[in-house]
């Protein structure tokens, strides 16, 4: 409330009613009306009512998969052993936001399925060989059987206006060709080191990072290939067995008693070096405005990318993201009634406050961000618009009959049903 006002479609961020009840199987009939209570509180408060649309289903079985890119959603049916671990999966290719058939298309795999990317006119699948933690990738042609390569490798990306695909084996960084599968460029791995993908835009990185323990730092185009850039760095025995870190258009390495050093990408520009503790952590990409780095089991420090000081250190964080101007935070340790997101001041890594057991999904691109919140006890959610500025939650809507697996894309709030169907609710 504001100077008397009731700004309308907003609710407090704790909860609406239902969503504080106690962790008991609440009857069906109870709990819709314990909401219609709930939002006629709203009414008459003189907010609008947020509706319950019906979502658009799209027919699945348990086992299925559901993959999201951009417009477009891949459900990947549940395995058709054929031999042994071989199976044939069908996956079925949706526009967003409007869920319509666009093709069907059937790949052949002998293992789990974590990744599927259509690239103009070309399915690309990745999957992990039996249980061997041995990665592949085989390409169809979408709406058909036809196999045009297979590949035992780690999809990495694929570039669509370049017709190529970037895998990674244990020896070495692969361009292929999209349609032919043939090697356009290969980049070695080096024994004592390590190649990174970092500064991403959408699907695909900006640069390839080696580094080595004998200090063979290098840049390289992943279109191409390329050498861009090299540096010498001191030697530091086991620096590539996790202690080169890209973030975004910068890479941070270990230079032993000096601290770590970064370079700006992609010419290897010296920026600066830091002495503060990173031993036992590891770097986190896209935290905003800071660089984050998590320890193990709990605690953060917060570093400046423009000098390398430390700005603050917390051991209460596990993770952290940038929103807008704020950082949300989850805590490694929370109890059941404690709060998910905490809103912190990146400068200084004060609380200004949290959003309660709401759930991040995704951001909305103006410095809020989508939440869920799950009714406990049954297979009901809120989801809506919070925003970190002002500690407020807009509520969109309710979703019933949902079983927990939700996702935010293209306008889209997308969930799996109790009935394992997918529904799909508009966000906007």
């Amino acid at each position: 409330m504001a100077n008397g006002v009731i700004e309308l479609g907003e609710v407090p961020r704790e909860a609406p009613p239902e969503a504080a009840q106690a962790d008991r199987l609440v009857p069906r009939r109870a709990l819709l009306a314990l909401l219609s209570i709930a939002l006629l509180a709203l009414v008459t408060a003189g907010a609008p009512v947020p509706v319950r649309p019906s979502p658009t289903i799209v027919p699945a079985r348990l086992g299925d998969t559901t993959f999201l890119s951009g417009d477009r959603m891949l459900l990947v049916s549940g395995s058709a052993t054929l031999v042994s671990q071989v199976s044939r999966r069908v996956v079925r290719n949706f526009t967003l936001p409007a869920a319509r058939l666009l093709s069907t298309t059937t790949v052949t795999v002998s293992g789990g399925i974590n990744q599927v990317l259509l690239v103009g006119g070309t399915m690309v699948v990745s999957y992990q060989v039996d249980a061997s933690g041995i990665w592949a990738a085989v390409a169809v042609t979408e709406g058909t059987d036809h196999i045009r390569w297979r590949r035992t490798a780690r999809l990495i990306a694929v570039s669509a206006p370049d017709n190529l695909v970037l895998l990674g084996t244990d020896d070495a960084v692969l361009g292929v060709d999209l349609r032919t599968g043939a090697t356009r460029w290969k980049l070695p791995r080096p024994a004592d080191g390590y190649i990174a993908e970092t500064g991403w835009e959408g699907d695909f990185p900006s640069w390839l990072v080696l580094l080595s323990d004998s200090g063979r730092l290098e840049s390289r185009d992943p279109h191409t290939g390329a050498l861009i850039a090299t540096r010498t760095l001191p030697p530091r025995p086991g620096r590539a067995n996790g202690l080169v870190w890209p973030v975004d258009d910068l890479v941070m390495a270990d230079e032993g008693a000096a601290g770590f050093g970064a370079y700006r990408l992609p010419g290897l520009t010296p920026l600066w070096h830091t002495r503060a503790d990173l031993s036992t952590s590891w770097m986190q990409a896209g935290c905003g405005r800071l660089i984050c780095t998590f320890q193990h089991q709990r605690g953060m420090t917060a570093i400046d990318p423009a000098t390398g000081r430390e700005l603050w250190r917390s051991s209460q964080y596990a993770y952290a993201d940038g929103v807008g101007d704020y950082l949300l935070a989850t805590r490694a340790e929370r109890g059941l009634d404690e709060p998910g997101l905490w809103v912190l001041d990146p400068a200084t890594g004060q609380v200004r406050g949290n959003f309660g057991r709401w759930e991040y999904l995704a951001g909305t691109g103006d410095g809020r961000f989508y939440g869920k919140l799950d009714v406990r006890g049954s297979y009901l959610l809120h989801y809506a618009i919070l925003d970190p500025a002002t500690l407020s939650v807009r509520l969109l809507g309710t979703a019933d009959d949902v079983s927990n697996s939700c996702q935010a894309a293209a306008g889209l709030l997308i969930c799996r049903l109790v009935d394992a169907n997918v529904a799909l609710w508009r966000l906007r």
